[in-house]
């Protein structure tokens, strides 16, 4: 139908300065161990980006400071992803109708939303939304609203942002396990998705959620005097395997689907656990997982806009072929999986 919104166009953005891990490993504030070693030396992951410097790490900041980083690198990678989704969309900023914007690390009034509709020449009676302290999957609930609107306002530009500094939350008194995962895994990156009746590209066809309550405090961040430390159970992973195949189940059988009819598979790379108990979940061969390994290896974790990172990987390494299905999902705290299911035109 015409009227179905579409993802015309995925803008990204990263820090310029790469890093491999193993020089990120000889930043690392702890004294040397087995675990370290595993984390960093013996990663899938071979580089990640990050705007606040590694060093940044052991030196002691007030929360205000920390908070004052990210400021500075959401409007910086959100500017630049929002810039490219509207180049590949070949849109005038003035075109945006709704700006949606999501993030966890990091807090503004007013919000990244308007900073950045500000600095980038859109509209000042544009519509939007903000989502803060999600997490993770929270691209997938944006993209449902920019989605909406679109469906709404037959012809009008939606874009969902997504921006993470996830270098800036790295603490340095934080002496656990948990803070030593985050600092191996996660990295930084900001994505901006174009949605419209109009142009070309995947139609958005439907969305689905699932929250394991059990499980409500096995993933997120504590707010300290020190910044933000990291929430991170080690089960998480099997938390998702777990219930990955029955969301996906009701997703695909309100459009009498089956996984065998999916053509490809994008999925937030949280870390490889979490791929690999999502992989056994669904019964997914190697080939299906590619794409999130991908980014995964080249790009770390870098929460919420992740998962569109494995989607414009997909859609640009091995296009979908026309009249084919494909299934987002991103897993976050809540403990929550968010997933979309997206179709090509036919020829």
């Amino acid at each position: 139908m015409s009227d179905d919104p579409r993802l015309v166009a995925i803008g990204r953005a990263v820090p310029e300065r790469t890093f491999s891990q193993a020089e990120l490993y000889r930043h690392n504030p702890w004294p040397r161990s087995t675990l370290l070693d595993r984390l960093f030396l013996e990663s899938p992951i071979a580089t990640r980006h990050l705007f606040v410097p590694p060093d940044f790490w052991n030196t002691a900041r007030t929360v205000g400071e920390t908070n004052a980083a990210w400021r500075d690198g959401a409007l910086s990678l959100g500017g630049a992803a929002l810039e490219d989704a509207l180049d590949r969309a070949a849109l005038a900023p003035t075109r945006v109708d709704f700006l949606g914007v999501t993030t966890v690390t990091g807090y503004a009034t007013p919000g990244l939303d308007l900073l950045l509709a500000h600095a980038h020449g859109l509209r000042p009676t544009l519509q939007r939304a903000h989502f803060n302290n999600i997490g993770c999957h929270a691209a997938v609930p944006l993209l449902r609203t920019a989605a909406d609107h679109a469906a709404r306002h037959p012809g009008a530009t939606a874009v969902a942002l997504a921006v993470e500094v996830c270098s800036a939350c790295f603490s340095p008194t934080a002496d656990d396990p948990q803070s030593q995962v985050a600092a191996a895994l996660f990295a930084d990156g900001a994505a901006a998705a174009v949605v419209s009746t109009t142009g070309t590209g995947p139609r958005l066809v439907d969305f689905a959620s699932s929250f394991d309550f059990a499980h409500l405090d096995a993933l997120g961040f504590d707010l300290t005097t020190d910044g933000f430390r990291i929430v991170l159970d080690p089960r998480v992973p099997d938390h998702v395997g777990a219930g990955i195949a029955s969301l996906v189940a009701d997703l695909l059988q309100r459009q009498r689907l089956s996984p065998s009819d999916i053509a490809t598979w994008c999925f937030h790379p949280g870390g490889s656990r979490v791929l690999d108990a999502v992989q056994r979940g669904l019964r997914l061969d190697d080939a299906s997982m590619r794409h999130s390994r991908r980014v995964l290896r080249r790009y770390g974790n870098m929460s919420s806009p992740s998962v569109l990172f494995v989607l414009a990987e997909a859609l640009a390494s091995a296009p979908p072929p026309p009249d084919s299905w494909i299934v987002l999902a991103a897993f976050g705290p809540g403990l929550g999986i968010e997933a979309a299911l997206l179709r090509t035109d036919a020829r």
